[in-house]
C-alpha cells in the first residue's frame, strides 16, 4: 500500500516537523535539511538530531526524506557558482545520513544557455564528486521538472541522460512529481495520459527507478511549463487524476508526500485526507465481503 506524507516544516529544529508529522498521521515526510533560501547552512544540533531519531523511530515513520537546497545548481556553467552547488551537494548528503533519511530529492539543475548535453555532464560529475566524497547511503533522487526556461530533467529521457552520464548511476532513483509533469506536458490527469508517462519512464529509466512520488495537483495549464501547486482536487489534475494514478500498480505501493499550499493551519490535515481518499480500498473491500 501507498505510504502518505507532507513536506514539513523545520522551523524550531528538526525534532519538531518529527512530530509534526505524528500529529498529522502520516506515515512518511520530507524536510530540508537547511534553509532552503541559502548555500550557509548551521549545524544541525546533536541533541535535535536525537530527538528527531527517537520520534521517527517510535513512529513508524518511513521513508524520512530531505529534499535539497532550492539554491543548489550543479548544471551551471558558472564556476563559483557549480562548486559551491557541488559543496552544498556534498553536505546535504553528509546531513541526510546523519538524520537516517532513506532518500534525497534534487532538482536536477539549470543549464543556464551552455546547452542539455553540457548541462547534463555537469549534475552526473557532481553527483560523482558528492557520493565519492561522503560514501552516503542515503539514496539520491532525481526529481522530474515543469520545463521553466533552461531547467534539465523535463522529461524521463532528460533524467535517463543524467543517470546513464554518472558512474554512481546504477544506484539512483526518481521522484516523480505529478504537478511537473502535468507542466511538462504529460498529461497525468487522464488515465490514458498516465499510462503514456509511464510507458516513456519504463523504456527511458525503467519504472522501478520511481521510488516517490511528490503529490501535487497543478494550478497550471497542461503543457505549461510552469511549476505551480495546488491543493488536492483543486487543481488540473483533479480526484480523478489522482485516483487514477494510486490505481497504478507500478506507483501503488511507493511513498507519495504532499507539497501543496499551505494558506491556513488546516491545509495539510486536508490536502493529506483528500490524497488518502484516492487510494483503492481493496483491503477493505476484502474485509467487508468475508465478514
Amino acid at each position: 500500500m501507498a505510504r502518505f506524507g507532507i513536506h514539513l516544516s523545520i522551523s524550531g529544529g528538526v525534532a519538531n516537523a518529527a512530530a509534526r508529522a505524528r500529529e498529522l498521521g502520516c506515515d512518511a515526510f520530507q524536510i530540508f535539511s537547511r534553509n532552503p533560501r541559502t548555500l550557509k547552512a548551521k549545524p544541525l544540533d546533536s541533541d535535535d538530531v536525537s530527538a528527531f531519531r527517537a520520534a521517527v523511530s517510535e513512529s513508524g515513520l518511513h521513508p524520512v526524506v530531505v529534499h535539497v537546497n532550492y539554491l543548489i545548481n550543479v548544471a551551471s556553467p558558472k564556476d563559483d557558482t557549480y562548486q559551491r552547488s557541488v559543496d552544498a551537494l556534498t553536505d546535504e548528503l553528509v546531513r541526510a545520513d546523519v538524520l537516517g533519511a532513506e532518500l534525497v530529492v534534487m532538482h536536477p539543475g539549470n543549464h543556464v544557455g551552455s546547452g542539455v548535453e553540457a548541462g547534463t555532464m555537469r549534475i552526473a560529475a557532481a553527483i560523482d564528486r558528492a557520493y565519492e566524497a561522503t560514501g552516503a547511503k542515503a539514496r539520491l533522487c532525481l526529481e522530474n521538472m515543469a520545463g521553466a526556461g533552461t531547467e534539465l530533467g523535463t522529461s524521463f529521457v532528460e533524467l535517463s541522460m543524467i543517470i546513464d552520464a554518472a558512474r554512481c548511476g546504477p544506484g539512483l532513483g526518481v521522484c516523480f512529481d505529478t504537478c511537473h509533469a502535468y507542466g511538462a506536458g504529460y498529461d497525468v490527469a487522464t488515465a490514458r495520459g498516465l499510462e503514456a508517462a509511464l510507458a516513456e519512464a519504463e523504456s527511458a529509466v525503467g519504472i522501478d527507478r520511481i521510488v516517490m512520488v511528490h503529490a501535487n495537483d497543478s494550478r497550471g495549464q497542461l503543457g505549461a511549463r510552469k511549476d505551480r501547486h495546488e491543493h488536492i482536487g483543486e487543481g488540473m489534475i483533479g480526484l480523478a487524476g489522482f485516483r487514477n494514478i494510486l490505481a497504478r500498480p507500478e506507483l501503488a505501493n511507493l511513498p507519495f508526500i504532499l507539497e501543496t499550499p499551505v494558506d491556513s493551519p488546516e491545509d495539510q490535515a486536508r490536502d493529506l485526507a483528500a490524497l488518502r481518499s484516492c487510494a483503492p480500498q481493496l483491503e477493505q473491500q476484502q474485509l467487508t465481503v468475508e465478514g
